[in-house]
């Protein structure tokens, strides 16, 4: 499918650049197939925060989360940025899964005490191939 993806609870659209399918969809998560390359994924998650808190913290909290879960994992780049009109972290870094090397792009924003994250992923030889629309896909996001 090629058009808009609309979470039914939550709220929020995405319009993948490329079809997708849809793996899973639950009240704080949603995960689309994308066919930008094999086993590409854009996956968002929404979780509650805590007053106070803003992006960065968002992010070195995921980013710590991920070093813990993630095998030879590294962040290689981080900037600020915007989605959906507001301001967010975006990141991109490297891990293995399964003996395959995965590139992951992430951003996330903080709306008053919900935080948001975008994750694209796809094997890392993929990438150059899949990077225009993987970013197009995240950066279609509205709230």
């Amino acid at each position: 499918m090629t058009e808009p993806y609309v979470h039914p609870e939550l709220g929020f659209s995405l319009r993948p650049m490329m079809s997708y399918r849809l793996v899973e969809e639950g009240p704080d998560r949603v995960v689309l197939a994308l066919s930008a390359a094999a086993e590409s994924a854009l996956i968002v998650t929404v979780e509650d925060l805590l007053e106070g808190t803003g992006a960065d913290e968002l992010t070195d909290a995921g980013l710590e989360a991920l070093a813990q879960e993630l095998s030879a994992f590294h962040v290689l780049d981080r900037s600020f940025t915007q989605i959906g009109g507001e301001a967010a972290v975006r990141t991109f870094a490297h891990h293995v899964a399964d003996g395959r090397g995965m590139a992951l792009e992430q951003w996330r924003l903080a709306d008053g005490d919900s935080g948001l994250t975008i994750s694209a992923s796809c094997p890392t030889l993929d990438y150059p191939s899949a990077a225009d629309g993987l970013v197009a896909s995240a950066e279609s996001f509205s709230w």
